[in-house]
């Protein structure tokens, strides 16, 4: 079945004409943004945003940037009975990267990206050169009742810092554009720790005012990170990327320096 007919039978609208998306994994195909030129990053959103998470984040880096709507968000295909978990959007990451020849990427991620682009970092260290992350959320149940406007609302107002304000035009772009189960996804989707061990150069960025952070995540980091280093972001929420873009580019500019002097060595 054709991804085009499959969303008409599925009861969804045509895909949209004349954007960037991926070849299908596991039947879903990412739509993405590419910007750029030189050594690659990617940059994977969290659960309740999408790739315009990234804007202030992307225009910042001197690299070829390519930045996808996860399974089930943004532009990127939604099936209502399709695998959106965190090894499915893994694998969908995998092939954008082999799709677009990307070679060994530095990563970036937060929210459920951190957790996909942990896994990816993990299981496919030959596609990853480093790792910019922050902790993946534990999210309580009580938090994603009732309707996907509420959910977008409640989550973007409350896990971020006192002094970040929404605008309300974007809390209702992101509430169209998620498949519910991404806004549902709980702790129990997105372990706190696992049994792959990353080996690749990792920074975890540590949003000090994030209410979703486990503090057990931090239990035994190093047996969980071959080579990590931790920086605290006090005054900082959960949605990094767009209270603190710089905080992003810092790092990340850092990884693709070590990787240009591991590359040189």
């Amino acid at each position: 079945m054709t991804t085009l007919s499959g969303h008409l039978l599925a009861g969804l609208p045509p895909p949209e004409p004349g954007r960037r998306v991926s070849r299908p994994v596991g039947g879903f195909r990412l739509a993405y943004d590419r910007s750029g030129d030189g050594p690659a990053v990617m940059l994977l959103h969290g659960g309740h945003g999408d790739r315009t998470d990234w804007a202030d984040v992307a225009v910042q880096l001197d690299a070829t940037v390519v930045v996808p709507d996860l399974r089930g968000a943004g532009e990127s295909d939604r099936w209502p009975h399709g695998d959106i978990s965190v090894s499915g959007q893994a694998a969908s990451v995998v092939g954008l990267i082999d799709e677009l020849r990307l070679g060994r990427v530095v990563l970036g991620g937060y929210g459920v990206g951190a957790a996909v682009a942990r896994l990816v970092a993990a299981r496919h260290p030959r596609h990853v050169a480093g790792l910019v992350m922050t902790p993946p959320p534990r999210v309580p149940a009580r938090t994603v009742a009732g309707t996907a406007h509420d959910i977008v609302r409640r989550s973007w107002t409350s896990w971020s810092a006192p002094r970040f304000v929404p605008d309300r035009a974007r809390l209702e772009h992101l509430a169209l554009q998620h498949d519910r189960r991404l806004l549902e996804m709980s702790g129990d989707a997105v372990p706190p720790q696992g049994p792959e061990v990353v080996t690749v150069p990792t920074t975890v960025l540590w949003p000090q005012l994030d209410p979703l952070i486990p503090d057990a995540w931090f239990d035994r980091l190093a047996e969980r990170f071959r080579r990590v280093r931790v920086r605290g972001l006090p005054g900082v929420g959960h949605f990094v990327p767009v209270e603190a873009p710089m905080a992003f580019v810092d790092a990340l500019h850092a990884a693709l320096s070590e990787r240009k002097d591991r590359h040189e060595s």
